[in-house]
């Protein structure tokens, strides 16, 4: 990673020479690159293939964008752009479950997103103005600074691992590659082999139509047992805060 990067990530790029204004932008680049990845994905986007898109040499897109791990950096932050925003209305527990759904229906439309370098990337505006969209939810939580910044990472690991499941979900044949998970252990897996998991197992029957439990839904039970999770947290800090 270059020492300019971070600079150019938040659009304050060290100055350059004196002279006209450059004809090319790095937000004309960086735009082309999601052009092209939403397009086509982001296997299509390459140096030469951007300088193609905005009508230049690559040598010329060199002078903004050192090289493609930087722009794929870049990219990044634009495509947080696309987030929308849940209601401001909402309390912490419903504010945080929004916030991570977003997230999950923004990969399911563009699943692009789960190649990006998300996790070992700094976040530019963007992506932090989400970030501070997940403090507002906590802002009356009496819990400390750094508990609330854990805790969001928390969230994000999981909601890109739930991303991830959804969209490959998706793009299967199938509706769903986990429906017949049950069905499948009961009918082939050998209990001498999975002792614990067929004994727990045991009493497993298919719903009846129009049953369902709360499990039915991973995606909403897992975000689910994370803030029952948080919200015990927070009982907890409160009551080894209070007077004794």
């Amino acid at each position: 990673m270059s020492s300019d990067l971070i600079p150019r990530l938040w659009g304050k790029p060290p100055a350059g020479r004196r002279g006209p204004k450059p004809a090319l932008s790095l937000a004309q680049i960086v735009e082309a690159a999601y052009v092209l990845a939403d397009e086509h994905g982001l296997s299509a986007v390459s140096m030469a293939r951007v300088a193609e898109e905005v009508g230049c040499s690559p040598m010329a897109l060199y002078r903004h964008v050192k090289n493609k791990d930087e722009l794929l950096i870049l990219l990044s932050d634009r495509l947080c752009a696309e987030l929308p925003e849940p209601s401001r209305d909402l309390g912490w527990r419903e504010g945080l479950a929004a916030w991570m759904r977003a997230q999950v229906d923004l990969a399911l439309r563009k699943p692009w997103f789960l190649d990006l370098p998300l996790a070992v990337t700094l976040p530019g505006p963007n992506r932090l103005a989400w970030i501070d969209l997940a403090f507002y939810y906590l802002r009356d939580v009496a819990l400390p600074a750094e508990e609330k910044l854990a805790i969001v990472g928390i969230l994000s690991q999981y909601t890109l691992g739930e991303a991830r499941i959804e969209v490959e979900a998706a793009l299967s044949e199938e509706d769903n590659p986990f429906a017949s998970f049950e069905q499948m252990l009961v009918t082939y897996a050998d209990p001498e082999r999975f002792p614990s998991l067929m004994a727990s197992l045991a009493t497993w029957s298919p719903a009846a139509p129009g049953e369902r439990s709360e499990a039915d839904n991973p995606s909403a039970f897992g975000q689910g047992l994370l803030i029952a999770g948080i919200e015990a947290h927070i009982e907890r800090h409160a009551g080894c805060s209070g007077p004794e």
